[in-house]
């Protein structure tokens, strides 16, 4: 939740306002400054039931959603509703998402609808046993998963992480769905960081990305964020993937990172991390993420592991923050223990 800007007293006399720019300053700030005073973060169930202002709040933000006033305060004041846990939300904005209009303020209006539904589905999931949180868990769900089959590409996009952040167990099948079907490259891209978020990805999850890193997408940059989930995931087919992308600066210390928790790796694999652990020329983080890969990926009983001499070299490297990532990177080796085999 963001800080209020302005008091709930300020933001409850500004609704009112005959200037726009103070409405949507209070249509934005009435949320956040009632949990403020409750001390509770955001999004919260029913949180106008818990202050002697809350139904004030409510009539407020409900009062602005009408469609003759401006998208930009009609979404803001649907958003704040979603934050403070107010079922009614979902009514009063199931006719923007039903829109097929492609001008700006129904566009903006769509993605405020789906973005308060999914801040009243996570108020919703934090009430516990609660039956009303029940039933509208499961109406934000199947409105978001309609949402991934819209005509409109940015309310798909919306749709997977917002899926994602219900922490619904049945997000990985609907997800893998979606991305086997889905031509948009942005929303590709979308469900791609949204599968990302699966802790851990399961097996159909790990199906579709290795596919798409095999196929036509595969040496673009979805097929390298797929390559780094497929690694957390430790799937030995992400390795290949992961090597090209040590030759591309912006996706170098990514990559470095998924190989080594990856690990493993054969002696033609583990040369390229090698090269790059010597070069002094590279930044010294780079450098140290190299070594630690490098440690990761050297199989036990080969000898002196050179990634463990170059982590000991760097211990004494005169930048602190490079000092603290060798620590880190020591006590990471610690928990993982010896790296996997090359296959996995």
């Amino acid at each position: 939740m963001l800080t209020a800007q302005i008091t709930l007293d300020a933001a409850l006399r500004d609704i009112d306002s005959e200037k726009e720019r103070y409405r949507f300053q209070a249509a934005a700030n009435l949320a956040p400054a009632l949990l403020e005073q409750l001390g509770k973060p955001g999004p919260r169930w029913r949180a106008t039931t818990e202050h002697a202002r809350g139904p004030a709040v409510r009539e407020a933000l409900l009062g602005v959603l009408h469609e003759d006033e401006p998208a930009p305060l009609r979404g803001t004041a649907a958003v704040g509703l979603g934050t403070l846990g107010e079922p009614a939300v979902l009514d009063a904005t199931e006719a923007w998402l039903e829109s097929t209009d492609d001008d700006e303020a129904s566009a903006y209006l769509r993605e405020s609808a789906l973005l308060a539904s999914t801040y009243l589905g996570r108020a919703a999931l934090e009430a516990g046993a609660a039956l009303e949180a029940h039933e509208v868990i499961q109406r934000v769900r199947d409105r978001v998963e309609r949402a991934l089959r819209a005509e409109a590409a940015e309310l798909r996009f919306q749709a997977a992480t917002a899926l994602v952040e219900l922490g619904d167990a049945e997000a990985e099948p609907v997800l893998v769905d979606a991305l086997r079907r889905e031509t948009h490259p942005d929303v590709r891209q979308g469900l791609v960081d949204a599968l990302a978020y699966l802790d851990p990805p399961g097996d159909a999850a790990c199906e579709v990305l290795e596919a798409l890193v095999a196929g036509p997408d595969g040496h673009e940059s979805i097929g390298f964020d797929a390559a780094v989930t497929l690694a957390a995931a430790r799937r030995p087919s992400a390795r290949p993937r992961l090597l090209q992308s040590l030759a591309v600066r912006h996706q170098r210390d990514r990559a470095l990172e998924a190989l080594a928790a990856l690990g493993g790796g054969t002696p033609a694999e583990v040369e390229p991390v090698h090269r790059l652990a010597r070069q002094v020329w590279l930044p010294a983080i780079t450098r140290v993420r190299a070594a630690y890969a490098l440690a990761r990926m050297v199989p036990p009983g080969s000898g002196d592991n050179p990634g463990l001499t170059m982590l000991r070299r760097l211990r004494w490297h005169p930048r602190p923050a490079v000092r603290e990532a060798v620590r880190d990177a020591f006590a990471n080796l610690e928990t993982l223990g010896p790296p996997p085999s090359a296959d996995g």
